[in-house]
This record gives structure tokens, sequence and C-alpha cells, in this order.
């Protein structure tokens, strides 16, 4: 049975519709590389061609970073035009991923400067599974840095934010998909049938659902 949220901040909200408007979140019917279906597409890594919509997505980020211990920020490989701008907005060293990570190149999969034992924050575009953040996190451990925050723009659902806080990771996102259903239906960004669609989705792909 589907669970609406409380609706998000406004400011978050706005910044939704913005994604949506830009096509950067877009609902439909969407092919994966691993052969699933899913109503919707978000294609957050377009974020430097809308660079006053990158620029407002970093200010709220960093209106997020209260209680944070890092001294750095690792991102995912999607999200390095963000992790610039939060880097640009909050003076924080940046690290990011590079290549592909082989048991011999470990060492050498994130760039930048850093040292063993720096307190790291995660930043991604988006959160799917729990499986996505972990990796990294597993990564970064390998080659010092340790991750415990982790900050997102746009969390799914699919049990990352779950896992990881359940992990002992602090969790934070600017926006839920499932609390945007009914503000974009009203907004007329959604049909009530496509909204439907994605509660649906959401409810059987969901831990917990």
């Amino acid at each position: 049975m589907s669970r609406p949220g409380p609706l998000p901040p406004a400011g978050a909200l706005a910044l939704a519709f913005r994604l949506a408007e830009a096509g950067l979140i877009q609902f439909g019917r969407f092919a994966r590389p691993d052969g699933t279906t899913w109503p919707l597409l978000a294609r957050l890594r377009w974020l430097p061609s809308y660079p006053a919509l990158l620029a407002d997505l970093a200010n709220a980020l960093a209106g997020s970073l209260d209680g944070a211990l890092a001294d750095r920020v690792l991102t995912t490989q999607e999200a390095i035009p963000l992790g610039v701008a939060l880097s640009l907005r909050t003076s924080l060293p940046m690290t990011y991923p590079y290549g592909d990570v082989r048991d011999y190149t470990a060492a050498f999969a994130i760039e930048g400067a850093y040292d063993v034992g720096h307190p790291t924050l995660l930043l991604a575009d988006v959160l799917e599974g729990a499986d996505q953040a972990q990796h990294l996190i597993a990564l970064a451990h390998r080659v010092g840095l340790q991750v415990g925050d982790v900050l997102a723009v746009l969390d799914l659902g699919l049990g990352a934010s779950a896992q990881l806080a359940a992990n002992g990771y602090r969790v934070e996102t600017l926006i839920a998909l499932r609390d945007l259903l009914a503000p974009f239906v009203e907004a007329r960004i959604l049909t009530p049938a496509m909204s439907a669609t994605v509660s649906h989705w959401l409810d059987a792909v969901a831990p917990g659902g």
C-alpha cells in the first residue's frame, strides 16, 4: 500500500519542479541496462548544462551539512559536477572516483589530495539501491578515507538510505521521490495515472514496500 510522506520543504520542492521542467527528472517507461523497466529517469549528470540550477542545488546541499564532521567530499562518478559546485560553495576539498577498480588499482581509483584518516562526506546525485553507496564507501575505506556522512539530491526510496542509516551512516537527502508524487500531480507535471504507476512500482520494488 502506498504511504505518502510529508510534503518536502518549499525550497526542495521548488528545486524538484525545476529539475522536472529541465527534463532532469522524467516519467514514462525507461529500459535499464539490467533489462528491467523503470517508470522514471533521473539525469542529474546533465546539471552542468543548467548552471543556475546546479548552483542552487549546491547551495541547498551546503545548508544540509550542519553536524557533518567531514573535512572533504568524495563523490560518486555521476555526481562529480555537483561535487565541484559544492566544493566551490563550501571550500571543502573534493575527491572522486576515476577509472575501473581492480585489486591492484584500488589505491589509484580515487583522484585528489587526501591522506589516511580524513573524515569524508560521500556525495551522490541519486540514491538507488544500497549496493551503490556501499561499494564506494568500501573503496574509500580501502584507500584510507573514513566516510561517516552521505548526502544526496534525490532518494528514489529503493533501500539505499535505510540500509546506510542502519549501518551507522548519517544520511541526508534533499528530495524523496515518493514525497513528490502528490505535488507533481497538483502542478500537472504528472498525470494521476502516471503517479499511480510510480507509486505501485515503488510498492513492488522498495524494501518493505
